[in-house]
């Protein structure tokens, strides 16, 4: 199935920035992949003060700028990266299941106390423009089930993203997480497309990445108009797009090359 709708024109959210040189052709696009927080749903700035209180429980310490820098990463590969480095030490997947847990308490807590986070329009506007073309989408993301299912249901958006179409890392073998690829290849299996003929909207570096090497048309929704953009994420932004080692190795033929229509 393709899809009459341009991934290469302005969506209805505003200018629209492609990372790297591979682009879908409109006539061969068979599928939208959707990274959910920071993409679709504001919901990084929500999470953000959840950090800090889950370290304090460790006396790890966690900055804003941290939180940023993780961002695309699996929540279990997060927590075991931040206190393996300031604790020095190796721990174990039963340790990793008690430090996620503490955390999962926290932010319950927390989604009780202020309520869930605003869709993000600019997004939303592009993934119904390509279900109304005809085009599949669906949700490819490192949140927890729980709390990507929920986000999603408060947003009004389980009409196009279903939990059939939602794809999480916990659906993958552990390690495979973005930014490796598996989570896109996964997303474009269960809609039987391509990836190379699929097109996927992320905010964070390690989702852009996972996307790019997947053999997607990674596009960055950061520069979307109407973006929330606080100054942690710029500052992260800055940094990511200074140092975007992974990109040459496009220039050394790592990057998927898109078959003639009809291969």
């Amino acid at each position: 199935r393709v899809s009459s709708l341009s991934v290469n024109s302005v969506p209805p959210g505003g200018a629209m920035t492609t990372i790297g040189s591979h682009v879908v052709p409109t006539d061969q696009l068979q599928g939208a992949l959707f990274d959910v927080d920071g993409t679709l749903i504001d919901s990084m700035p929500f999470f953000w003060p959840t950090w800090p209180t889950w370290g304090k429980l460790y006396d790890l310490t966690i900055t804003e700028d941290d939180f940023y820098a993780y961002s695309g990463w699996p929540m279990p590969d997060i927590l075991r990266d931040i206190y393996e480095r300031q604790k020095g030490e190796k721990v174990d997947e039963a340790f990793v299941e008690k430090l996620l847990s503490d955390y999962k308490v926290i932010h319950e807590r927390r989604m009780r106390e202020v309520g869930p986070p605003d869709p993000i329009a600019a997004t939303v506007a592009v993934a119904r423009a390509h279900v109304a073309a005809g085009v599949p989408v669906v949700a490819a993301t490192s949140g927890l089930r729980e709390t990507v299912e929920a986000h999603l249901k408060e947003a009004g958006l389980l009409d196009i993203f279903p939990p059939d179409r939602i794809v999480t890392a916990a659906d993958l073998p552990a390690g495979r997480g973005k930014p490796k690829p598996d989570i896109f290849l996964r997303a474009a299996e269960l809609i039987g497309a391509d990836p190379r003929r699929c097109v996927a909207y992320e905010d964070a570096e390690a989702g852009l990445q996972a996307a790019w090497r997947a053999g997607c048309q990674a596009v960055d929704v950061r520069d979307f108009e109407g973006y929330p953009c606080p100054p942690a994420l710029r500052r992260a932004m800055e940094k990511e797009r200074g140092r975007r080692v992974w990109l040459h190795e496009e220039a050394n033929g790592a990057s998927a090359s898109l078959p003639a229509q009809g291969a």
